[in-house]
């Protein structure tokens, strides 16, 4: 099937294909069902079988069924059972495949497998043996002609009959079900009244799956919804807690940077810093303190290197304001006049 079929296809094709697909679908959920559960819950199934004469028998329950007094037949689905001359049976060995996609295998290859061609029989299959491993498996094909099988399905239907399966009978006592050629005749058909009836079956299953989607859907808006109406009242405290926090950490602020500006511009530990930085024989005439920087002024002992002496943990940055032609007094002593930064203490840094 290609694009420009699908684009010329009418609502009638598209319908068919609808219906076909529902078709499959519910024959793919049907072969996962165990076998054991896929009888009806009604009673024993009715067993139509049809003798090698032409005359019609029911079966129910390994027993037959006695014909009424007014010659019609009691409604109800059953299963046609044909004469075990009336199809081909032959056993074939194939790859290890699911039911579904065995039959198609089987469908696409009847001219191989029987001397005639796809569109002149009607076929089914039946597993044998499944081996637990290896790549095949054991399975009986059975063939029908499609006229005769057709022919045999309206003398069915004719005599009240609502057939649901159709196969050859097997067993000891010939009332064993081999395969169901109806499957294909409904294929065939686009459905049927089964095939229909499970399609609606389905498709209230879909519906009520969306109905349960839905109402969890709108449980889950409603559960939003009271949690949104949750957070709404809790919101004034919420605003009140966030300033207060706010109001908080901007008083921690505030009092951590008052506290690094006194750690770093207090004027008793510039001044400690530059009395153990002087040693003996050096003299300070002038001390200037702006809360950045210190200058010093005074005399110092000729090669003491003052702007080394004064790096360090408290003072940084030490300059000389002077030449670097140092003069020196008659007592033999240099002029200094330097200038250093005050460094900011390591408490003051982890803090920030």
């Amino acid at each position: 099937m290609t694009p420009q079929q699908i684009l010329n296809a009418d609502l009638g094709v598209i319908a068919r294909w609808i219906r076909l697909g529902f078709a499959w679908w519910g024959r793919e959920l049907a072969d996962l069902v165990p076998p054991a559960l896929r009888r009806s819950p009604r009673g024993a199934r009715r067993l139509a079988r049809m003798e090698a004469d032409g005359a019609i028998r029911i079966w129910r329950a390994g027993a037959p069924e006695a014909a009424p007094a007014s010659g019609r037949r009691p409604g109800g689905p059953v299963d046609l059972l044909l004469p075990p001359g009336a199809a081909l049976v032959h056993d074939l060995d194939l790859p290890r495949l699911s039911p579904p996609d065995l039959r198609r295998l089987v469908a696409l290859n009847v001219d191989r497998y029987t001397p005639f061609a796809a569109e002149q029989v009607y076929v089914d299959i039946q597993p044998l043996d499944r081996p637990a491993e290896g790549p095949r498996q054991r399975v009986r094909l059975g063939v029908i002609a499609r006229e005769r099988c057709r022919a045999l399905l309206a003398q069915a239907s004719a005599a009240g009959l609502k057939v649901e399966r159709i196969g050859v009978g097997g067993g000891v006592d010939g009332l064993d079900l081999r395969f169901d050629f109806m499957r294909a005749i409904r294929d065939e058909d686009g459905g049927g009244p089964v095939d229909r009836r499970r399609a609606y079956l389905w498709a209230a299953c879909g519906a009520l799956a969306a109905a349960n989607l839905g109402l969890l859907v709108a449980r889950d808006i409603d559960d939003v919804g009271q949690l949104q109406r949750l957070v709404d009242a809790q919101q004034p405290a919420v605003g009140l807690a966030t300033k207060l926090r706010k109001d908080v950490e901007a008083e921690r602020a505030a009092r951590l940077a008052l506290l690094t500006k006194r750690s770093a511009h207090e004027p008793l530990r510039i001044l400690d810093a530059v009395t153990r930085a002087l040693p003996s024989g050096q003299w300070v005439q002038r001390l200037e303190w702006n809360g950045r920087a210190v200058r010093l002024v005074g005399f110092k002992q000729p090669g003491f290197d003052l702007t080394a002496a004064l790096r360090g943990p408290a003072l940084a940055e030490a300059r000389s304001l002077l030449s670097d032609m140092p003069t020196k007094t008659a007592t033999g002593q240099e002029p200094f006049d330097v200038m250093a930064d005050a460094a900011v203490p390591r408490a003051a840094r982890r803090a920030r």
